[in-house]
């Protein structure tokens, strides 16, 4: 009766096994933003969590193979003589994190990242996304950049279902780099860390 999918790319594929376009169906997928933006806005009136650091970046999602946090550890560890203060909070269990904790002892960064396990509710979230610079994704996406455009962060991310395009635009809000690709992550990281102004403008964008 009715084929219902994350991306407009739906359209096309589900279109071409012969499904007639009135019964394709795009919803985007998304939590509750209306209670996101509520609680951006108790975070803007409330003490920061953490000091302040125009390069602090942000992970959040469940600490699995796909979503190749290994790659933002390298990233950190790569351009940190480019840029002193580089850090990475990391928000979420899962069965990498003794692997990934052990990779970020192995590269030296332990002082640079701080791994801060499960944060579930929005207000404590946004605190960390608003103290944080740039949003940063190194695999498979998820609802978390919905977060993070809530909380005003400009994003940095890959392609892997395509609902990554229907939210993040290239040079307005964020920047995708090629997924795996370390190089192209560091250069997405490179233009905005050092370009204050452009991220205050992704992040009222987003």
């Amino acid at each position: 009766d009715a084929h219902i999918n994350y991306i407009d790319e739906a359209r096309r594929i589900v279109g071409s096994y012969g499904v007639p376009q009135e019964r394709i169906f795009v919803t985007a997928n998304s939590p509750d933003t209306d209670q996101l933006l509520n609680a951006y806005q108790a975070v803007l009136r409330s003490p920061a969590i953490l000091a302040a650091n125009p390069h602090r970046l942000i992970h959040v999602g469940r600490l699995v193979k796909w979503k190749n946090v290994d790659l933002l550890l390298s990233a950190i560890h790569d351009l940190q003589v480019e840029f002193p203060q580089i850090e990475l909070l990391v928000i979420g269990y899962g069965p990498e994190e003794q692997a990934l904790r052990k990779l970020t002892e192995s590269l030296g960064i332990e002082a640079r990242v701080r791994f801060l396990g499960g944060v579930y509710d929005s207000f404590t979230l946004g605190q960390y996304l608003h103290a944080s610079a740039v949003y940063v994704l190194g695999g498979m996406g998820g609802l978390s950049i919905n977060d993070a455009m809530c909380f005003a962060k400009p994003v940095i991310c890959s392609e892997a279902d395509g609902t990554e395009r229907r939210l993040v635009k290239e040079g307005v809000n964020g920047m995708c780099f090629e997924n795996g690709n370390l190089e192209s992550l560091k250069n997405c990281l490179r233009s905005l860390l050092n370009e204050p102004d452009k991220l205050v403008a992704f992040g009222q964008n987003s």
